[in-house]
C-alpha cells in the first residue's frame, strides 16, 4: 500500500475519532450535571481532556489536508500523553464512583435490615394487636358516619352479620336502640367532647329473649390524635339482670308477706272475762271478728270437750261413758 492510501486512511480514522469525540463531549457536559459535588471537578477535568483531543484531532486533520509532516511526531506524542493522562483519570473516577457505590450499598444494606426489623416489629404489633382485638369481648369501631370500620368475631356472634357490611353497615341497623338518632347516642356524646361513655342496650333475639349489656364507648383517634370515631365494649349482663328481676320479685313477696304478718302484730287489748278484744279505735269486738278483719283468717264453729261437757252433759256422757263411770 502506497503513501497516498495510508494518508487518506488516516484521515478517514481521524474523522471518525473527531465525529465521536465530539458526542461524547455533550454526553460528558451532561452527565457532569448529575454526578456527586465530590466527582464533578474531576469530571471536569476529563471533559477537558476530551476538548483537548477534540482540538488536536482538528489540528491533526489540518496539517494532513495541507501535507505538513513536520510535526506530525510531536502531534502524536502529546496525543499520546494525553491519551494516558485520560486513561488515569478515568480509572481514579471509576475507583471514586466503586468506593462511592460501594458506600451506598452497604448504606443501603443497612437500610433493608433497618426496613426489614421494623416489618417485623409491626407484623408482630399488628398480630398483637389483632389477637387483642379479636378476644371474647364484642368490640366495635364506628366511624363519624355512623359506619361500623372493624368489629370482631364475638360482636357478629351476637349482633349478626349483614349484606350492607362490605359498603359500610350502620351502626343503627346492627344494633337499634332507643339512644340511636338522639343526642343520647355515644358517638354523638363523644363528639360533643365526653371521654367515656357508659350506657346499657338490648338485644331482642328471634326467640323472643331480650339480652342486656353495658356498653362502654371511648374515642378512636388516628396517628394525628384526629377523633375519626369510637370504639365501644359490649358486656353481657343478662344473667346479672334476671338475678336482679328473681331478687327483686322474691323482696316483693317478702315484704307482702311481712306485712300480712304485721296484721296482728304488738299488743293486743282482750277482756279477761269475755274475751272481746278492742280495736284501735277503741271499740269492743269478738275475737273472731277482729282477727277476720286484720288477717286472712276465716272461722268455722264447734265446740270443746269442756264447753261440750258443760252446756250438753247428757249427750257428751252418751259419746264418753267411760270418763261418767270414773267420775262416779
Amino acid at each position: 500500500m502506497d503513501h497516498y492510501y495510508l494518508h487518506k486512511i488516516s484521515i478517514v480514522f481521524v474523522l471518525f475519532g473527531t465525529f465521536f469525540m465530539l458526542i461524547s463531549i455533550f454526553i460528558s457536559l451532561k452527565i457532569k450535571e448529575i454526578v456527586t459535588s465530590e466527582a464533578r471537578l474531576q469530571w471536569i477535568v476529563i471533559t477537558s481532556f476530551m476538548i483537548s483531543f477534540l482540538l488536536g484531532y482538528s489540528l491533526f486533520l489540518f496539517l494532513q489536508l495541507r501535507k505538513v509532516e513536520n510535526f506530525f511526531e510531536l502531534i502524536a506524542a502529546v496525543l499520546f500523553l494525553g491519551g494516558a493522562l485520560f486513561v488515569f483519570l478515568v480509572m481514579l473516577l471509576i475507583q471514586k464512583t466503586l468506593t462511592l457505590m460501594n458506600k451506598t450499598s452497604q448504606a443501603l444494606e443497612g437500610k433493608v435490615i433497618e426496613h426489614k426489623q421494623v416489618s417485623e416489629e409491626l407484623r408482630q404489633s399488628r398480630a398483637t394487636l389483632e389477637n387483642i382485638f379479636n378476644n371474647a369481648i364484642p368490640l366495635c369501631i364506628t366511624n363519624k358516619n355512623y359506619e361500623i370500620v372493624k368489629a370482631n368475631e364475638a360482636y357478629y356472634d351476637i349482633f349478626g352479620r349483614s349484606a350492607q357490611q362490605v359498603a359500610g353497615q350502620k351502626c343503627f341497623d346492627s344494633r337499634p336502640g332507643e339512644s340511636c338518632n338522639s343526642r343520647e347516642c355515644p358517638l354523638n356524646r363523644i363528639m360533643d367532647g365526653e371521654k367515656e361513655v357508659v350506657c346499657d342496650t338490648i338485644k331482642q333475639e328471634d326467640n323472643g329473649r331480650r339480652k342486656h349489656f353495658i356498653v362502654t364507648a371511648r374515642p378512636f383517634l388516628d396517628a394525628n390524635k384526629e377523633l375519626v370515631g369510637i370504639v365501644e365494649s359490649f358486656q353481657d349482663i343478662s344473667e346479672r339482670k334476671r338475678a336482679e328481676d328473681a331478687k327483686e320479685d322474691l323482696i316483693k313477696e317478702l315484704q307482702n308477706a311481712l306485712e300480712e304478718v304485721n296484721l296482728l302484730s304488738g299488743c293486743l287489748p282482750i277482756c279477761a272475762s269475755c274475751k272481746n278484744v278492742r280495736d284501735d279505735k277503741g271499740y269492743w269486738n269478738q275475737v273472731e271478728q277482729y282477727i277476720s278483719e286484720h288477717s286472712a283468717v276465716t272461722f268455722s264453729h264447734g265446740i270443746c270437750p269442756d264447753c261440750a261437757k258443760k252446756l250438753y252433759p247428757e249427750q257428751y256422757y252418751k259419746l264418753h261413758p267411760k270418763e261418767k263411770k270414773m267420775e262416779e
